[in-house]
């Protein structure tokens, strides 16, 4: 008894990265669906919150910092479709998708030093403080100074 194979591209090599990122998913129709990607990678992304699609539809996918993406609906099960770019995705373009996934480096200033943080590998702004009797003198200051302009207008008067 002959058996049929069924041989076709799976091109599943692009490594994956397990994101949440919004999106707008166009279907066949052109109907707008909001989506959360929740697998992205060059060659394909792969959602759960898409709704009345089939294996074989040509659908556009907006990424925010990519576009617009056309893609074609490669798997569908357990409410998750797996799709396949039509053209992949360029390292700048996958980038720029996952870049909102890392907090940006912070701006140093000129004269202003970082300090790491212990054990976390992050750098922050030191953190000054006053002694209790520099408070004092602040809050004192601070209450004083006003009534004492307000004193020397009333005199100007």
């Amino acid at each position: 008894m002959p058996f049929v194979a069924k041989l076709y591209d799976d091109d599943r090599s692009a490594e994956r990265y397990p994101v949440l990122l919004d999106g707008t998913l166009r279907n066949p129709q052109a109907e707008p669906q909001d989506v959360v990607i929740d697998d992205l990678s060059a060659s394909g992304f792969r959602t759960a919150t898409a709704r009345g699609l089939a294996v074989g539809d040509t659908i556009t996918l907006g990424i925010f910092g990519v576009g617009l993406r056309t893609a074609r609906v490669q798997r569908a099960g357990d409410g998750h479709y797996g799709c396949q770019f039509v053209a992949p995705l360029t390292a700048e373009e996958l980038a720029s998708a996952l870049g909102g996934l890392t907090p940006p480096d912070p701006i140093v200033f000129p004269g202003q030093g970082l300090v790491q943080q212990p054990g976390t590998g992050v750098s922050v702004e030191p953190e000054w403080s006053l002694s209790g009797r520099m408070r004092l003198l602040a809050i004192g200051a601070a209450a004083v100074i006003p009534w004492t302009v307000l004193g020397l207008i009333w005199l100007a008067i």
